[in-house]
């Protein structure tokens, strides 16, 4: 598979009307809807974010690669970590699950803002190559020597993916093994671009959480029409 600016740009291309959609009939369901529906349209931007980055690196702009590279990372090394588990939580009803999903917000948080800071904040501590056509990001991280990368792509995964199976609703559990699913592939297959390539597959599986939201607007709507009958 080969993965490139125009790639990207049309994987955001797509999803940018599709998020903003889903942002709209989140709203027509209720607020606690939000957090989830913006899925779509923040990788959105993080596509297009490396669909600039892979034109600097073809220009060999090294300003705009250094701004495009951490834009990139914000999302990926912060944002999904902090966001999937707190979207989760504002959606739980179960008390048990919600205080589970509360802690894994604070943990996903944290670690996030551990890795990506030291990389925003040290000139040195992030580096981009084009491998295979793919983007392999090249970071310091302070565990390093102390945390095989193995086990910290673990933790990162586990965080993830626990809140999307922590859900007591089905549809965000069956979306959570989508992700599981292209993890997978992605770790067997484009390793050597870990998180880039999961990002992608992760991207274009966001339109499941659009809809999700389509059909809980739909339920809505059902409810409220029996309920308006009575």
């Amino acid at each position: 598979m080969c993965f490139s600016a125009t790639a990207s740009f049309s994987i955001a291309a797509v999803l940018v009307p599709l998020g903003a959609y889903s942002v709209a009939m989140a709203r027509q369901i209720g607020p606690k809807w939000i957090p989830i529906s913006v899925y779509p349209m923040a990788f959105a931007v993080q596509q297009a974010i490396e669909g600039a980055l892979w034109l600097s690196i073809d220009a060999a702009d090294p300003p705009t690669i250094a701004s495009a590279s951490r834009g990139f990372l914000f999302f990926s090394h912060f944002f999904w970590l902090f966001w999937v588990p707190l979207s989760v939580y504002w959606l739980e009803t179960d008390r048990r699950h919600r205080t589970a999903l509360f802690a894994l917000t604070g943990i996903g948080g944290l670690f996030g803002l551990s890795v990506f800071v030291p990389s925003l904040l040290m000139a040195d501590w992030l580096s981009v190559e084009v491998v295979n056509h793919s983007l392999e990001y090249k970071t310091v991280l302070i565990y390093d020597g102390i945390v095989n990368r193995t086990v910290l792509r673990g933790f990162y995964a586990a965080v993830v993916l626990s809140a999307l199976f922590l859900s007591t609703d089905r549809r965000i559990r069956i979306f959570g093994g989508l992700i599981a699913g292209s993890l997978l592939v992605t770790y067997l297959f484009f390793a050597h671009a870990f998180i880039s390539v999961w990002c992608f597959f992760a991207a274009i599986l966001s339109v499941c959480v659009l809809a999700v939201v389509m059909d809980e607007r739909r339920h809505a709507a059902e409810h409220r029409h029996i309920a308006e009958r009575h």
